[in-house]
C-alpha cells in the first residue's frame, strides 16, 4: 500500500512540475505575404493584376487595380503597402510615406513585415530629404525586430 501512495505522490508532483515548466518559444511565424493576408479574397487576384501592370510600366492601370482591391479589402495592410511601393516607383515619396504609415496601422503583429514597412517609410522620407525622419524609421524597424535590446 505504501508503494501505491508513493507512486501517487510522485505522479502528483510530476504533474505539478509540468505545469511550472518554462514554455518553449513560439515557432517562427511564416513570412507575411499577400497570399497570407488576402487568402480567399478576390482582392488577391486584383493585386496580382496590379503587379503585372506595374511590371509592364502601366502604373495607371496598376493603381486602378489596387483601388478596386481596396474596395473589396479596405483593411488590407498589404494593399496599402503595394500602393506605397507604386508611389515610390512613380517618384511620389510623400504619398508613398502616407500609404506605408497606413499599412503600418493595419499591419498584423508580424515583426519582419512591420520592419519592412518601417524601411519603406525610411526610404520615402529619405527621398523627401528628411534624413532625421528616415533615421527614426530605420530605428523603429530595428526595434521591431529586436525589442527590449539595450540602446
Amino acid at each position: 500500500m505504501k508503494t501505491m501512495q508513493m507512486l501517487f505522490r510522485v505522479l502528483v508532483v510530476s504533474f505539478w512540475l509540468t505545469g511550472c515548466a518554462v514554455s518553449v518559444p513560439d515557432a517562427p511565424k511564416e513570412p507575411m505575404t499577400a497570399s497570407v493576408e488576402l487568402e480567399g479574397s478576390p482582392a488577391l487576384s486584383l493585386l496580382q493584376r496590379a503587379e503585372a501592370a506595374r511590371q509592364q510600366g502601366e502604373t495607371a492601370a496598376a493603381e486602378r487595380y489596387l483601388e478596386r482591391a481596396l474596395n473589396i479589402a479596405p483593411d488590407s495592410s498589404w494593399l496599402y503597402k503595394s500602393l506605397a511601393d507604386l508611389r515610390l516607383f512613380e517618384g511620389d515619396a510623400r504619398s508613398a510615406e502616407g500609404f506605408a504609415l497606413k499599412a503600418l496601422r493595419l499591419a498584423p503583429d508580424h515583426p519582419q513585415y512591420r520592419a519592412e514597412l518601417w524601411e519603406l517609410v525610411a526610404t520615402a522620407r529619405e527621398r523627401q530629404g528628411d534624413k532625421a525622419g528616415a533615421d527614426e524609421a530605420r530605428q523603429r524597424a530595428s526595434d521591431v525586430l529586436m525589442p527590449g535590446r539595450p540602446v
